[in-house]
Formats: C-alpha cells, structure tokens, sequence
C-alpha cells in the first residue's frame, strides 16, 4: 500500500503491517491519530518482522505523524503510540521479546542485517 503526499491519513487504531508486505509513504504525508480506544491503546503504527517500511521525507516534504487534536492541548497521553518497527537483530539477553502494550509484536532474533 502507499500512502500519498497532499492526503491526510488517520489512524483509529493499533494498526499492523504484516509480512511479506510494504507499506510506502511519499514525502509530505501527513499521519493524524485519534485518541486512545476504550481499552487504552493508543493508535500505533507497528511494522512487523518480515514486513517493511519506505518513507523517505526531506525538510521541504517531511512525512507528519501528529494527534488530530490542536497542539494547544498536546502533549497528552494516549493520543499517539507511535511507530514501532519490530526488527529481526540481537537484543540484550538473545531470543524473541514481545512489545508491551501491542497485541502480539514479536521483536529480536539473529539477523543484525535486517
């Protein structure tokens, strides 16, 4: 999917990029999240092992992610979680580890390459 410069885009949710897939973003792409769901998870943008991720901004085109409410009452817990890019490279201790907070999100494992 590719998500184009010139269109808002508003993420609701926890929303996942899973493998094989990529997920591009064009330079001056604007991202906006809602506030936290009912059970308090803020609107995350989680790319998942094996899935990837193309956006490159610059200063004159930069790529937003931003709370649709006004910076005048910002910051505010809960109304932007993030973007996670669970990767496939050493952690501290070896293994997998699971994201706190995301359903599922596995991250860690052998290849620093990735």
């Amino acid at each position: 999917r590719t998500l184009s410069s010139g269109v808002t885009y508003y993420l609701t949710c926890q929303t996942f990029v899973k493998s094989p897939a990529v997920l591009t973003i064009e330079a001056g792409t604007t991202i906006k999240a809602y506030r936290q769901d009912e059970d308090g998870r803020a609107p995350t943008l989680v790319i998942e092992q094996g899935a990837k991720i193309i956006a490159q901004g610059s200063s004159a085109k930069p790529i937003t992610f931003t709370s649709v409410l006004p910076s005048s009452v910002l910051p505010q817990r809960g109304t932007w979680g993030g973007l996670i890019l669970l990767g496939k490279g050493i952690i501290a201790g070896g293994g997998t580890r699971f994201i706190e907070g995301i359903d599922g999100g596995a991250y860690g494992g052998t290849d620093n390459e990735d």
